[in-house]
């Protein structure tokens, strides 16, 4: 596929789908379970060929860019989507740079739907690994691992490789899975990547995660401050409550340009990696807030397990402590907006 795909029908495709397929109440049922995730759902994304949207044609994906992978990460947050997608196409990102016989034995499977990857930075070096890797996003669903490495250097692992172990950690955000890699004297064949290219994807699909997150939670609780009913007219009208709904909205506006612009950013712009790294410490920490008021706002109700508040909650505070964390992010974002200027 040569041309662009339009980003509007794009989005509106993936939300049809996400909205038949993964509202509130598949949501529900799959946290209740033990899957690590759903199952149902990974067939209809897979025949529809999600996670082969950034793989290159020759590869058996879309070939699509950034800006597409920004739409998809947005929707699925905003469900919150339990599908081990982000590190999948983080994973698939990184084998794009891989030989090609690395790419062929892994990137059409995975473009096809047939297997899920996770993708696993680390402080791990060296041509045989021994250690732990901990909080491995989608570790659980994985068939296999892509390993980044120090030095700029990955490799990938089928989970079946002799030496890797891998422990299920069960998150707060069921939605999700973590798994903890425990390597010993694995020996591996390392590529180069760029490594900055995969930290401003990882960045910037939390942020849009996050934005596509606030955004569902937001819309869910002002409508349900215009339809409680409290001394004969809806909660809504009172002036507190309005502004608190007022300021969390300028804030996610805020957030939503700021990632649009980063992701719209060329690969070579000096500022590219350190503006992904700023949107995503800004979008974290708007969905936590955003998130964690919406409890507040829905009242007595907002703190049962039926409500669908702590499904977003739990969603927004991992994503604060992901690859790395909120505050790492911005503390590197300081340091390269300031060296590129």
């Amino acid at each position: 596929m040569s041309d662009q795909i339009d980003l509007g029908d794009l989005r509106t495709g993936f939300r049809d789908v996400l909205a038949a397929e993964a509202d509130a109440e598949h949501v529900r049922r799959h946290v209740d379970g033990a899957d690590p995730y759903d199952h149902a759902l990974a067939e209809t994304v897979a025949s529809l060929g999600w996670a082969g949207l950034c793989i290159a044609e020759a590869d058996g994906g879309l070939g699509q860019d950034l800006p597409a992978l920004a739409v998809l990460h947005e929707e699925l947050g905003r469900g919150p989507a339990p599908l081990p997608l982000l590190s999948t196409l983080l994973a698939a990102d990184a084998l794009s740079e891989a030989p090609a016989a690395l790419r062929a034995d892994w990137l059409p499977q995975i473009a096809a739907g047939e297997l899920f990857a996770a993708y696993a930075p680390s402080d791990l070096s060296g041509d045989r690994l021994n250690g732990r890797i901990e909080a491995v996003l989608d570790g659980p669903a994985a068939g296999l691992f892509v390993i980044g490495l120090l030095g700029g250097r990955c490799c990938a692992l089928a989970r079946e490789t002799e030496g890797l172990e891998v422990l299920s950690t069960p998150p707060t955000d069921r939605t999700r899975s973590l798994a903890t890699l425990i390597l010993r004297g694995v020996a591996i064949d390392a590529f180069t990547v760029d490594s900055s290219r995969l930290e401003r994807h990882a960045a910037l699909a939390l942020a849009c995660d996050s934005i596509g997150g606030s955004d569902a939670i937001l819309g869910k609780t002002v409508d349900y401050l215009n339809t409680r009913v409290q001394f004969g007219q809806p909660i809504g009208k009172f002036q507190a409550l309005k502004h608190r709904a007022a300021d969390h909205k300028l804030r996610l506006e805020a957030a939503r340009a700021l990632t649009g612009h980063a992701s719209g950013l060329e690969a070579g712009d000096p500022r590219a990696l350190g503006m992904a790294l700023l949107a995503q410490a800004e979008a974290v920490a708007a969905y936590g807030a955003i998130a964690g008021d919406s409890v507040q706002l829905h009242g007595g109700i907002g703190f049962t397990w039926e409500q669908e508040c702590h499904h977003y909650l739990k969603r927004a505070w991992l994503n604060r402590l992901l690859f790395g964390g909120e505050s790492a992010a911005l503390d590197r974002a300081a340091a390269l907006l300031a060296e590129a200027a």
